[in-house]
C-alpha cells in the first residue's frame, strides 16, 4: 500500500470515529505501531489530526469543520472530543469496565462516554444510544445488538431528542447507563439543552444503575436545564484533577481515575 493511500484510509477511520488509538489503527492496517506513529506525525503537521497520548483525533480541515457541512462530526461534537482529552479517556477507561458481557447498556452522546464505548471490550452486549457518534462504533460488530433510539436529530450533538426518544425509552430497561453532562452545581447536575436534558432524565429513569461521567473542569459549573439531583446518581466518575471538596462531599459514590 502507498503511503498516502494508507494515510488516507487512517483518515477515514478518524473521520468516522472521531477518535481511535495507535494500536487499533495499526491492527486495522495491518501495519506497525510505529509506521502508524509517523503517519499521525505527518497528518498532524497539515492540521489534519491532532495526536494525543496513544492515539488521535480528528481536526479535519476547514470544510470538515463548517457547522453547515453536509458531512462529517457537527462543529459542537468536534469541539467537545477536543477538549480535556487526556481526562476524557482515563474517565473512560474506568467506566468501560463497569459493562460485564450479557449486560444491556445505556450510552447518551457526550463526548466522555464516546471515548467510553470506545474502550468498551465485554461481549456479548446489548447497547440502547441515541448518538449517532455512538452507534457508529458498533454497527459492524456481531457480537453487540445495537438498538438506536428515534426522535429528532439535534445536529450540534449528533444526539435524537423529542417526544419519540423519550417514548422508545419508555418502553426499556437497561442494567447501566453510562451519561455525561455539561456541568455540576452545588447538589445538581445539568446539561445545556432542555430537549437533551429531557432524553437523560428518561434514562435514568429505565436504567438499574446510572453513572455519570464528568471531567473536572465541569464540576462548579451550572448550565441551562436541570437534569438531577446528585443522590438520583449512583456513581460518578471523574478525572484526578477534580477539587478535593468534591471527594469530600461525594464520598465513596465519587471514583477518581488514576
Amino acid at each position: 500500500m502507498l503511503i498516502v493511500e494508507r494515510q488516507e484510509r487512517v483518515l477515514d477511520i478518524l473521520r468516522r470515529q472521531k477518535t481511535c488509538q495507535l494500536e487499533d489503527l495499526a491492527r486495522e492496517l495491518d501495519v506497525s505501531a510505529s509506521t502508524i506513529r509517523r503517519d499521525l506525525e505527518q497528518l498532524e503537521a497539515r492540521g489534519q489530526v491532532e495526536r494525543t497520548h496513544g492515539g488521535a483525533i480528528y481536526r479535519g480541515d476547514r470544510a470538515d469543520r463548517r457547522p453547515d457541512a453536509a458531512a462529517g462530526p457537527s462543529l459542537a461534537l468536534t469541539e467537545r472530543m477536543n477538549d480535556q482529552v487526556e481526562a476524557k479517556i482515563a474517565i473512560g477507561a474506568v467506566a468501560a469496565r463497569l459493562v460485564q458481557p450479557q449486560m444491556t447498556v445505556l450510552l447518551d452522546g457526550g463526548s466522555t462516554v464516546i471515548y467510553t464505548a470506545r474502550q468498551i471490550t465485554a461481549r456479548p452486549l446489548q447497547v440502547v444510544t441515541n448518538s449517532l457518534a455512538i452507534a457508529n462504533l458498533f454497527v459492524d460488530d456481531d457480537q453487540v445488538e445495537l438498538l438506536i433510539i428515534g426522535g429528532s436529530l439535534y445536529p450540534r450533538t449528533g444526539v435524537t431528542v423529542g417526544a419519540i426518544a423519550t417514548g422508545c425509552l419508555a418502553d426499556l430497561h437497561a442494567d447501566i447507563l453510562l451519561f455525561s453532562l455539561a456541568g455540576i452545581y452545588g447538589e445538581e447536575a445539568f446539561n445545556q439543552n432542555l430537549a437533551m436534558a429531557q432524553v437523560e432524565q428518561a434514562m435514568m429513569r429505565q436504567a438499574a444503575r446510572s453513572v455519570l461521567l464528568m471531567d473536572a473542569a465541569k464540576f462548579g459549573r451550572k448550565s441551562l436545564a436541570r437534569v438531577c439531583g446528585l443522590a438520583e446518581v449512583d456513581q460518578v466518575i471523574a478525572d484526578a484533577k477534580v477539587d478535593p471538596a468534591w471527594r469530600d462531599r461525594l464520598g465513596p459514590r465519587l471514583v477518581v481515575a488514576p
